[in-house]
Protein backbone atom coordinates (compact mmCIF):
# COMPACT_ATOMS: atom_id res chain seq x y z
CA UNK A 1 0.00 0.00 0.00
CA UNK A 2 1.58 3.84 -0.85
CA UNK A 3 2.22 5.56 1.49
CA UNK A 4 0.25 8.36 0.00
CA UNK A 5 -2.84 6.82 0.50
CA UNK A 6 -4.37 8.64 2.94
CA UNK A 7 -3.32 11.94 1.30
CA UNK A 8 -5.98 10.85 -1.90
CA UNK A 9 -8.93 12.98 -1.51
CA UNK A 10 -12.29 10.87 -1.34
CA UNK A 11 -13.34 12.00 -5.30
CA UNK A 12 -9.82 10.05 -6.26
CA UNK A 13 -9.94 7.05 -4.78
CA UNK A 14 -13.71 6.67 -5.81
CA UNK A 15 -12.69 6.92 -9.60
CA UNK A 16 -9.62 5.07 -8.69
CA UNK A 17 -12.15 2.39 -7.87
CA UNK A 18 -13.95 2.80 -10.69
CA UNK A 19 -11.21 2.52 -13.10
CA UNK A 20 -10.35 -0.39 -11.16
CA UNK A 21 -13.64 -1.65 -12.25
CA UNK A 22 -14.35 -0.29 -15.76
CA UNK A 23 -10.75 -1.67 -17.08
CA UNK A 24 -11.33 -5.24 -16.17
CA UNK A 25 -12.76 -7.68 -18.67
CA UNK A 26 -14.89 -9.19 -16.25
CA UNK A 27 -16.06 -8.39 -12.54
CA UNK A 28 -13.96 -7.93 -9.82
CA UNK A 29 -14.29 -9.32 -6.52
CA UNK A 30 -13.65 -6.67 -3.40
CA UNK A 31 -9.77 -7.98 -2.90
CA UNK A 32 -9.20 -7.63 -6.38
CA UNK A 33 -10.87 -3.83 -6.60
CA UNK A 34 -8.83 -2.68 -3.40
CA UNK A 35 -5.40 -4.36 -5.19
CA UNK A 36 -6.00 -2.37 -8.49
CA UNK A 37 -7.34 0.60 -6.36
CA UNK A 38 -4.35 0.64 -3.79
CA UNK A 39 -6.83 0.69 -0.92
CA UNK A 40 -7.45 -0.64 2.24
CA UNK A 41 -9.87 -3.42 2.10
CA UNK A 42 -11.75 -1.79 4.33
CA UNK A 43 -11.85 1.54 2.74
CA UNK A 44 -12.61 -0.13 -0.91
CA UNK A 45 -15.68 -1.86 0.93
CA UNK A 46 -16.92 1.51 2.14
CA UNK A 47 -16.76 3.13 -0.82
CA UNK A 48 -18.01 0.25 -2.76
CA UNK A 49 -21.22 0.15 -0.56
CA UNK A 50 -21.86 3.74 -0.94
CA UNK A 51 -21.78 3.56 -4.96
CA UNK A 52 -23.96 0.41 -5.27
CA UNK A 53 -26.36 2.46 -3.14
CA UNK A 54 -26.40 4.95 -5.49
CA UNK A 55 -26.56 2.66 -8.52
CA UNK A 56 -22.83 3.70 -10.01
CA UNK A 57 -21.73 0.00 -9.57
CA UNK A 58 -24.12 -3.53 -9.01
CA UNK A 59 -23.16 -6.76 -7.90
CA UNK A 60 -23.40 -9.93 -9.62
CA UNK A 61 -22.74 -13.63 -9.19
CA UNK A 62 -20.41 -14.51 -6.85
CA UNK A 63 -20.28 -11.00 -5.12
CA UNK A 64 -18.40 -9.46 -7.47
CA UNK A 65 -18.80 -5.84 -9.37
CA UNK A 66 -19.08 -4.05 -12.62
CA UNK A 67 -20.03 -0.53 -13.57
CA UNK A 68 -23.97 -0.07 -13.35
CA UNK A 69 -26.43 1.33 -15.60
CA UNK A 70 -26.41 4.98 -14.03
CA UNK A 71 -22.74 5.73 -15.36
CA UNK A 72 -24.09 5.15 -18.96
CA UNK A 73 -27.06 7.53 -18.12
CA UNK A 74 -24.85 10.14 -17.43
CA UNK A 75 -22.42 9.37 -20.03
CA UNK A 76 -25.35 9.83 -22.81
CA UNK A 77 -25.19 13.55 -21.21
CA UNK A 78 -21.43 13.89 -21.61
CA UNK A 79 -19.76 15.92 -25.06
CA UNK A 80 -17.76 12.64 -25.94
CA UNK A 81 -20.85 11.05 -26.00
CA UNK A 82 -22.11 13.78 -28.56
CA UNK A 83 -18.78 13.15 -30.26
CA UNK A 84 -19.80 9.46 -30.33
CA UNK A 85 -22.60 10.38 -32.04
CA UNK A 86 -21.62 12.68 -34.37
CA UNK A 87 -18.95 10.10 -35.88
CA UNK A 88 -21.62 7.43 -36.16
CA UNK A 89 -24.22 8.77 -37.15
CA UNK A 90 -23.63 9.61 -41.07
CA UNK A 91 -23.12 5.65 -41.28
CA UNK A 92 -25.77 5.27 -39.62
CA UNK A 93 -27.86 6.99 -41.96
CA UNK A 94 -25.74 5.39 -44.69
CA UNK A 95 -26.69 1.91 -43.63
CA UNK A 96 -30.57 2.92 -43.31
CA UNK A 97 -30.38 4.11 -46.95
CA UNK A 98 -28.26 1.48 -48.18
CA UNK A 99 -30.59 -1.33 -46.88
CA UNK A 100 -33.82 0.46 -46.82
CA UNK A 101 -34.13 -0.49 -43.01
CA UNK A 102 -34.18 0.38 -39.45
CA UNK A 103 -30.56 0.50 -37.99
CA UNK A 104 -29.33 0.68 -34.24
CA UNK A 105 -26.03 0.44 -32.32
CA UNK A 106 -25.61 -0.39 -29.15
CA UNK A 107 -23.15 -1.08 -26.90
CA UNK A 108 -21.80 -3.71 -23.89
CA UNK A 109 -21.53 -2.54 -20.69
CA UNK A 110 -20.77 -5.16 -18.24
CA UNK A 111 -23.53 -7.49 -18.64
CA UNK A 112 -25.99 -4.50 -19.93
CA UNK A 113 -26.25 -4.31 -23.16
CA UNK A 114 -27.68 -0.16 -24.08
CA UNK A 115 -29.05 1.43 -26.53
CA UNK A 116 -26.79 4.33 -28.23
CA UNK A 117 -28.64 5.37 -31.36
CA UNK A 118 -31.46 4.41 -34.01
CA UNK A 119 -32.32 5.12 -37.44
CA UNK A 120 -35.73 4.60 -37.99
CA UNK A 121 -36.96 3.27 -41.65
CA UNK A 122 -40.48 5.05 -42.90
CA UNK A 123 -43.52 2.70 -42.91
CA UNK A 124 -41.98 -0.15 -41.08
CA UNK A 125 -43.70 0.22 -37.71
CA UNK A 126 -40.97 -0.98 -35.20
CA UNK A 127 -40.64 -0.81 -32.11
CA UNK A 128 -37.07 1.50 -31.49
CA UNK A 129 -35.44 2.18 -28.42
CA UNK A 130 -33.96 5.06 -26.94
CA UNK A 131 -30.61 6.74 -26.54
CA UNK A 132 -29.56 5.26 -23.21
CA UNK A 133 -31.97 2.77 -22.34
CA UNK A 134 -31.02 -0.60 -21.48
CA UNK A 135 -31.89 -3.88 -23.95
CA UNK A 136 -32.20 -7.35 -23.53
CA UNK A 137 -29.21 -8.90 -24.43
CA UNK A 138 -30.34 -12.53 -24.33
CA UNK A 139 -32.99 -11.69 -26.55
CA UNK A 140 -30.97 -9.80 -29.28
CA UNK A 141 -29.03 -9.79 -32.20
CA UNK A 142 -26.81 -7.07 -30.81
CA UNK A 143 -26.27 -8.62 -27.60
CA UNK A 144 -25.64 -12.52 -28.96
CA UNK A 145 -22.90 -10.93 -31.20
CA UNK A 146 -21.51 -8.82 -28.19
CA UNK A 147 -21.97 -11.88 -25.68
CA UNK A 148 -19.82 -13.93 -28.11
CA UNK A 149 -16.87 -11.07 -27.50
CA UNK A 150 -16.58 -12.44 -24.08
CA UNK A 151 -14.93 -14.75 -21.83
CA UNK A 152 -16.35 -18.02 -21.85
CA UNK A 153 -16.80 -18.05 -17.82
CA UNK A 154 -18.07 -14.58 -18.05
CA UNK A 155 -20.67 -16.19 -20.90
CA UNK A 156 -21.31 -19.14 -18.37
CA UNK A 157 -22.35 -16.35 -15.55
CA UNK A 158 -24.84 -14.79 -17.61
CA UNK A 159 -26.38 -17.70 -18.73
CA UNK A 160 -26.84 -18.94 -15.46
CA UNK A 161 -28.70 -16.42 -14.48
CA UNK A 162 -33.00 -16.92 -15.02
CA UNK A 163 -33.17 -16.10 -18.65
CA UNK A 164 -36.64 -13.46 -19.16
CA UNK A 165 -39.31 -14.55 -21.60
CA UNK A 166 -40.16 -11.68 -23.55
CA UNK A 167 -42.28 -13.52 -26.31
CA UNK A 168 -43.34 -16.68 -27.21
CA UNK A 169 -40.26 -17.00 -29.33
CA UNK A 170 -37.63 -15.89 -26.83
CA UNK A 171 -35.22 -18.47 -25.98
CA UNK A 172 -35.02 -19.26 -22.35
CA UNK A 173 -33.27 -22.09 -22.34
CA UNK A 174 -29.06 -21.90 -21.40
CA UNK A 175 -27.88 -24.54 -23.85
CA UNK A 176 -29.79 -23.14 -27.09
CA UNK A 177 -28.36 -19.60 -26.63
CA UNK A 178 -25.21 -20.63 -25.90
CA UNK A 179 -25.09 -22.45 -29.27
CA UNK A 180 -26.40 -19.40 -30.60
CA UNK A 181 -23.60 -17.33 -29.10
CA UNK A 182 -20.91 -19.38 -30.24
CA UNK A 183 -21.85 -19.68 -34.12
CA UNK A 184 -21.66 -15.68 -33.85
CA UNK A 185 -18.33 -16.72 -32.41
CA UNK A 186 -17.98 -18.41 -34.93
CA UNK A 187 -19.67 -16.48 -37.86
CA UNK A 188 -18.73 -12.39 -36.62
CA UNK A 189 -22.88 -12.32 -36.93
CA UNK A 190 -26.37 -12.80 -34.75
CA UNK A 191 -29.64 -12.92 -35.34
CA UNK A 192 -32.66 -12.86 -33.77
CA UNK A 193 -36.56 -13.53 -34.41
CA UNK A 194 -39.13 -12.04 -32.74
CA UNK A 195 -37.35 -12.67 -29.53
CA UNK A 196 -37.34 -8.84 -28.15
CA UNK A 197 -41.09 -7.87 -29.67
CA UNK A 198 -43.33 -9.18 -32.06
CA UNK A 199 -43.23 -9.09 -35.40
CA UNK A 200 -39.42 -7.54 -35.46
CA UNK A 201 -36.07 -9.42 -36.79
CA UNK A 202 -32.51 -8.51 -36.57
CA UNK A 203 -29.20 -9.16 -37.62
CA UNK A 204 -25.67 -7.67 -36.00
CA UNK A 205 -22.43 -7.59 -36.34
CA UNK A 206 -19.40 -6.27 -34.17
CA UNK A 207 -17.97 -2.56 -34.16
CA UNK A 208 -14.24 -2.87 -33.30
CA UNK A 209 -13.48 0.18 -30.62
CA UNK A 210 -10.07 -0.36 -29.85
CA UNK A 211 -8.86 -1.40 -26.45
CA UNK A 212 -10.36 -0.46 -23.27
CA UNK A 213 -13.15 0.75 -24.98
CA UNK A 214 -17.04 -0.74 -25.05
CA UNK A 215 -17.61 -2.84 -27.65
CA UNK A 216 -20.55 -2.06 -29.69
CA UNK A 217 -22.86 -4.04 -32.36
CA UNK A 218 -24.20 -2.46 -35.37
CA UNK A 219 -27.79 -3.62 -36.29
CA UNK A 220 -30.43 -3.84 -39.06
CA UNK A 221 -33.76 -4.48 -38.20
CA UNK A 222 -36.92 -5.33 -40.20
CA UNK A 223 -40.26 -6.74 -39.94
CA UNK A 224 -40.71 -9.96 -39.54
CA UNK A 225 -40.60 -12.45 -40.80
CA UNK A 226 -37.83 -12.18 -43.26
CA UNK A 227 -36.79 -14.41 -46.43
CA UNK A 228 -33.15 -14.04 -45.64
CA UNK A 229 -31.21 -11.68 -43.20
CA UNK A 230 -27.97 -13.00 -44.31
CA UNK A 231 -28.67 -10.90 -47.70
CA UNK A 232 -28.23 -7.62 -45.13
CA UNK A 233 -24.86 -8.91 -44.32
CA UNK A 234 -22.12 -7.27 -47.10
CA UNK A 235 -23.54 -3.68 -46.62
CA UNK A 236 -23.80 -4.25 -42.78
CA UNK A 237 -20.02 -5.26 -42.68
CA UNK A 238 -18.84 -2.84 -44.73
CA UNK A 239 -20.42 0.18 -42.55
CA UNK A 240 -18.99 -1.40 -39.71
CA UNK A 241 -15.82 -1.28 -41.22
CA UNK A 242 -16.25 2.22 -41.47
CA UNK A 243 -17.33 2.95 -38.96
CA UNK A 244 -14.28 1.35 -36.56
CA UNK A 245 -12.17 2.99 -38.65
CA UNK A 246 -13.37 6.10 -38.03
CA UNK A 247 -14.15 6.12 -34.04
CA UNK A 248 -11.04 4.32 -33.70
CA UNK A 249 -9.62 7.66 -35.50
CA UNK A 250 -11.40 10.36 -33.19
CA UNK A 251 -10.64 8.61 -30.47
CA UNK A 252 -14.26 9.14 -28.64
CA UNK A 253 -13.88 7.78 -25.05
CA UNK A 254 -16.52 4.71 -24.06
Amino acid sequence: MTGDMHARSLPRRIFSLLDTVGAAPRPLTLSEIARGADLPVSTAHRLLSELLHCGVLVRTAGNRYELGERLWRLGVAAPWERELRGTTAAHLHALARRTGSAVALAALSGERLVCLDTIAAPGAGLTLADRGVELPVTATSAGKVLLATTARDRLGAVLSKPLPRLTPHTLVAPHLLMTQVERARRDGYATAHEEAAVGQASISVGVRTGPHRAPMALTVLTPAPRQDLTRMLPPLRAVAAAMSAAVTASRPRL
